[in-house]
């Protein structure tokens, strides 16, 4: 694993995340996924989050564990460590969201 493909998988997590988190701000009260009067949006968004950061992660786990040259095993990681980090404050953030 290279400089640039360590960069590439950070990318791979980072736009899904950010994005995610940029659709749960709530700019205005209006029409809401599930319709009716409450709003499934948080709830989904959230698992949805949860769930793309850890396979992510089990992923990243995966590849340190094929590899076989130390410095892109100690790359990849460096990866599992950033999505566990990632996904840890995603729980701590989101938890309200999650029943």
């Amino acid at each position: 694993m290279g400089n640039k493909s360590f960069w590439v998988w950070l990318f791979v997590l980072a736009v899904p995340v950010f994005s995610l988190v940029a659709v749960q701000i709530d700019t205005n009260s209006g029409a809401s996924i599930g319709g009716g009067g409450y709003d499934l949006g948080p709830f989904l968004y959230s698992w949805l989050l949860i769930i793309v950061t850890a396979i992510w992660s089990l992923f990243t786990l995966a590849v340190a564990l094929i590899h076989r040259d130390r410095s892109a095993k100690m790359r990849a990681v460096c990866l599992t460590v950033i999505g566990c980090f990632t996904l840890i404050i995603v729980l701590f953030i989101y938890r309200k969201n999650l029943s």
